[in-house]
């Protein structure tokens, strides 16, 4: 056997064959892969570029077509990135712009890029609140009925062969329940009211019973098995703000997110946070038609991650940790190491669409009152633990536009109890 050799490589102590040393130059494997990765590395930075796909472009339809194209990435090219984002394209679309994107998506169908043609025609839905019929018919023809968010604005004729597919596509019977879910018309409220009375055969082999897929287009059956809106359609973003804001300036915003507080969380003992600060006099919150100065719904940024909180609140601004909370069984024992560090939110006077922060995955800032709310998982709506009617969302706290961190805290009330919740999902 050959008598080993130490490593030339200052500071190792690793010892190698003679023969792997004529193949390093002297190093052991670990430092000779260390060295061309490091010169890699080195080449890579004197030799990288810029590349401005967008120059020269100024239609917006081609370059959200650029945006929305995958590229395969080259580490000696650095994409710059557009001075708008695609959410601000889509809401500058004519009527004909939105008409060439969807014709667009319709051609990715054909050619069985769904992918890009769904992320176009949610943009669409989402932003523009385009009735995307041409597109909904290329999907339907494909047997494509998923994200539901889709079908939102449906014509009578899918909705039909909808509810027919329904009975005869267990495969697809998930997908297609929460499409109608979302078409939710007059037609389809009957429907959930009838499987709700009478449950189909089929609908033992569900996790939730048929109606309940309503929830998921943020709607449900009343006692007289009524459509029951659980959202408000008026919605304004919120935007960072950064500095803690002052008792004068809270007093002066129509709404304040992220602030900290005195009161403590009785399971961590941390610091609870108003998640969101409402003053009620402003004429932006009006239509949230809670009469009084002011509202605020707090959570616990630690253990509200581990399950519902409920608060007792008053419309003077003052609130209670509620009677009705219960100690989360899987809740750690040990107190949170510190606490999060997050930007003051500010509400602007900008309206929103109802449904832009609809649907997580189109990577908008989704901070919000009113609004749909931007489930990241399914639909969470809590019932209120002393009437035990369905809560209504009030707003939601995304928390990678916040504080570079992930997850959304999501916001609800019970007007006739005034007791709020709040909820925590991430993926």
């Amino acid at each position: 056997m050959s008598e080993r050799v130490p490593c030339q490589n200052s500071g190792c102590s690793a010892t190698i064959l003679p023969t792997t040393a004529l193949k390093t130059g002297g190093t052991c494997m670990p430092c000779h892969q260390k060295k061309l990765a490091l010169e890699k590395e080195a080449y890579i930075l004197q030799n990288r570029k810029d590349v401005d796909r967008y120059k020269s472009i100024i239609d917006p339809v081609e370059i959200l077509k650029i945006m929305h194209t995958p590229r395969k990435y080259n580490p000696l090219e650095r994409d710059l990135p557009y001075h708008k984002s695609a959410q601000e394209l889509y809401h500058q679309l004519t009527k004909g712009d939105r008409e060439r994107l969807e014709t667009y998506a319709i051609s990715l169908i054909d050619q069985g890029d769904f992918d890009q043609a769904e992320t176009i025609l949610l943009s669409l839905v989402c932003f523009t609140d385009a009735q995307i019929e041409r597109g909904l018919n290329a999907l339907y023809h494909k047997g494509k009925y998923y994200p539901g968010i889709l079908y939102k604005k449906a014509w009578p004729a899918i909705r039909d062969e909808l509810i027919n597919l329904v009975e005869r596509d267990p495969a697809n019977r998930n997908h297609l329940l929460l499409a109608l879910a979302w078409i939710g018309d007059e037609v389809v409220v009957r429907l959930f009211a009838e499987w709700k009375e009478n449950p189909p055969v089929w609908a033992s082999n569900l996790y939730v019973p048929p109606e309940n897929y309503a929830h998921e287009a943020g709607w449900e059956l009343d006692q007289d098995s009524q459509k029951r809106l659980l959202f408000h359609h008026e919605s304004f973003t919120f935007e960072v703000y950064g500095e803690k804001i002052t008792g004068s300036e809270s007093v002066k915003a129509a709404v304040v997110g992220l602030q900290p507080d005195d009161q403590c969380c009785p399971w961590c003992h941390g610091k609870l946070m108003v998640l969101i600060d409402f003053n009620l006099q402003d004429p932006l919150v009006r239509f949230l038609k809670l009469f009084g100065q002011r509202l605020r719904i707090a959570a616990c940024m630690h253990c509200n991650c581990y399950g519902t909180v409920f608060t007792n609140v008053e419309l003077d601004g003052s609130y209670s940790w509620s009677k009705f909370n219960t100690i989360p069984e899987f809740l750690p024992e040990t107190e949170p190491d510190e606490e999060l560090t997050c930007s003051t939110m500010r509400l602007s006077d900008r309206p929103m669409g109802t449904y832009e922060g609809a649907y997580w995955t189109l990577e908008a800032p989704t901070s919000q009152i009113g609004g749909h709310p931007a489930w990241i998982q399914d639909a969470e709506y809590p019932t209120c633990p002393c009437c035990l009617e369905t809560m209504v969302f009030i707003g939601q706290m995304d928390m990678e536009q916040a504080a570079d961190n992930e997850g959304i805290f999501y916001t609800f009330l019970c007007r006739a109890c005034l007791i709020a919740a709040v909820n925590y999902q991430q993926t």
